[in-house]
């Protein structure tokens, strides 16, 4: 059985990839808070095209964290 991934998600997975490779490397900076927000933003979008719910789910559970992640960071840093 083949699976064809639809073309909005192989976009989704793309842009993934390209802004995980862009993580900044001090994790308590406000580029690493703004690259986290990037990366919530990224889920979002990858949850609205994923194919399975359970997947959905996790990468909605996945951006908040990482929105969470970023006020955080914006709290002790800024």
């Amino acid at each position: 059985m083949t699976v064809t991934i639809p073309a909005e998600l192989k976009r989704s997975l793309k842009r993934l990839r390209e802004v995980r490779a862009r993580r900044p490397s001090e994790a308590q900076s406000l580029a690493f808070a703004e690259w986290r927000d990037e990366m919530a933003d990224v889920l979002d979008e990858l949850a609205q095209r994923l194919l399975f719910e359970s997947d959905r789910e996790q990468a909605a559970a996945a951006a908040e964290a990482a929105r969470a992640q970023a006020n955080e960071i914006r709290a002790r840093v800024g």
